[in-house]
């Protein structure tokens, strides 16, 4: 693995596969239904780090986008959101939209390269895992519960590489539905 001080776009992805892992459940549409609002969600999440690390490779990242010319800027906002998403660095949140036929086919937002494991613990709350052939790979689990059709919070610890040594990181999360218009 590359330098996280050189390239810590590498972490984006990092954050961002553990993030949405942890807060958009999927599993097998016959044995587990969520009963969740379709529509545009943010997830909200924060990361601690015993080396401290990725929080100084996320600081770099922030001041590379932010020194990033405006149209290369916007490229990437438009990709993002062409697959449905954006990501606020400074806010630490994910916007995802979710329909309500992923909701039906079991298939809601999955990070790419990420497969997940989820265990219904009681009527709102569940226990995951999750492992994400990324660069660098990640792997974790956690667990989070809903409070209503709108919002669920939760943790989750995981473990990823920087500079080429595990590291393990802990996460707390939120999520709320915020409109149902994902436009």
């Amino acid at each position: 693995m590359q330098d996280c001080k050189k390239r810590p776009q590498h972490f984006l992805a990092t954050i961002f596969c553990a993030a949405v892992a942890g807060s958009s459940l999927s599993g097998n549409a016959e044995t587990l239904q969520l009963d969740v609002e379709p529509g545009l969600w943010q997830h909200s999440f924060s990361i601690k780090t015993a080396s401290g690390e990725l929080e100084r490779a996320m600081q770099q990242l922030e001041q590379q986008l932010a020194s990033m010319p405006a149209a290369q800027r916007q490229m990437m906002e438009k990709m993002m959101a062409s697959q449905g998403m954006s990501f606020d660095l400074k806010g630490s949140s994910v916007q995802v939209c979710l329909t309500q036929q992923q909701i039906d086919r079991g298939q809601l937002p999955q990070q790419d390269g990420c497969q997940q494991q989820i265990n219904q613990t009681g009527d709102n709350s569940y226990q995951f895992s999750f492992s994400c052939d990324t660069k660098p790979p990640t792997s974790g689990e956690g667990e989070m519960t809903f409070s209503s059709r709108k919002a669920y919070s939760g943790s989750a610890s995981f473990t990823t590489e920087v500079n080429g040594k595990a590291e393990k990181m802990t996460m707390q999360q939120s999520g709320k539905w915020l409109k149902a218009d994902c436009g």
